[in-house]
């Protein structure tokens, strides 16, 4: 047997599709928290640049806040819509699958 020895009829649809959920919401969180954690590295960057060479000209609230908006989009689609975005496109492999099927 091929990729660890188990049959795929051994598991339930179910169980296939919560470990499969599980796991691409773990990677997306991931990928947020590398998202994060360059924002906050960059904007300190930046920051430290902006105090040091035109410190009578605050400029660097700008990329903060701009970054800043689409750092939180990133956070409400990985961590907070995720189980939406996958009930939809469970949805539509089914509709996929079902049509095939014809």
């Amino acid at each position: 047997m091929k990729g660890g020895g188990c049959k795929v009829s051994e598991i339930s649809l179910d169980e296939y599709k919560k470990a499969y959920r599980e796991m691409m919401a773990e990677e997306e969180k991931r990928r947020f928290l590398v998202h994060l954690v360059v924002y906050v590295l960059v904007n300190i960057m930046l920051m430290i640049i902006n105090l040091l060479y035109s410190p009578g000209d605050i400029w660097f609230f700008y990329p903060l806040i701009g970054w800043g908006i689409g750092i939180t989009a990133h956070y409400l689609k990985a961590v907070r819509w995720m189980e939406n975005t996958l009930e939809e496109r469970e949805a539509k492999a089914e509709y996929r699958a079902r049509e095939m099927k014809r």
